[in-house]
């Protein structure tokens, strides 16, 4: 008999529980908490737009910017400065209104991952970046199939590389910035040599930054256009003035 998998949305709440409570999952949390606010980098009059609460939006979101952060969730906390109630497929937010999305373990827990990819291209303004945290499918936490796993970890997980994939398709320039171990090592950063990348394919957790591409059409003047100003009289005489200039004298 087949386990059933958990609905997605008991999925990400049985997740946030593990997140907050877990001994693993605060130590997860720490690190993304500290990742983001080092990437981040906010300044005044910058839209961030977060797809899913957290939780732990204090520990990476300074203060003096919370004025220019947007929480959008499907519900609260509606105490936040700026909450918007909305599914992460579809975002009542104008189109290219945004410098920054976070989606923060959003992608394992919705039904069609690709129109929230979509969505978020859409708000995004063009050299705008995505910032997307994910579990690791091949985490050895979710392959001991034997030991007390919590149902989320049962959920379609994505690979790393699947969703850097599907980002290029998205015209964005997408890399895998920090794969997050769950063995109390260092976070490896930008994996490059070939134990580095068998080190983040069995990490807890990754990070992935991405940069919307800006492919707007820069106007072209026609080649034949100087040509005019080459020429002080009608290219072509009048015809009237050909026969006059014909007739004979008296």
């Amino acid at each position: 008999m087949k386990t059933r998998r958990p609905t997605h949305a008991l999925s990400r709440h049985q997740f946030l529980r593990w997140y907050h409570v877990a001994s693993l999952g605060q130590t997860l949390q720490n690190r993304e908490s500290v990742y983001l606010r080092s990437t981040l980098n906010l300044t005044y009059q910058q839209k961030t737009l977060q797809i899913g609460r957290l939780g732990s939006e204090s520990h990476y979101i300074d203060p003096d910017f919370i004025g220019d952060f947007v929480l959008a969730d499907n519900k609260g906390p509606r105490s936040f400065p700026t909450f918007v109630q909305a599914t992460a497929g579809a975002l009542p937010v104008a189109t290219e209104s945004i410098d920054t999305v976070i989606l923060p373990h959003v992608l394992e827990f919705v039904s069609d991952r690709h129109q929230v990819l979509r969505e978020v291209a859409r708000v995004l303004k063009p050299q705008g970046r995505l910032l997307i945290l994910g579990l690791n499918p091949w985490s050895p936490r979710r392959l001991m199939r034997f030991s007390r796993q919590p149902s989320f970890w049962r959920s379609p997980l994505i690979l790393a590389h699947h969703l850097l994939d599907w980002l290029s398709i998205l015209n964005f320039d997408a890399d895998l910035e920090v794969a997050f171990s769950s063995l109390g090592g260092k976070e490896i950063r930008n994996p490059e040599t070939a134990l580095e990348e068998i080190k983040a394919s069995l990490s807890l957790g990754y990070a992935i930054k991405a940069i919307k591409r800006d492919y707007r059409l820069i106007p072209i003047e026609p080649q034949w256009s100087p040509l005019k100003q080459l020429v002080s009289g009608p290219l072509i005489e009048s015809p009237q003035l050909n026969r006059q200039s014909e007739a004979p004298h008296d």
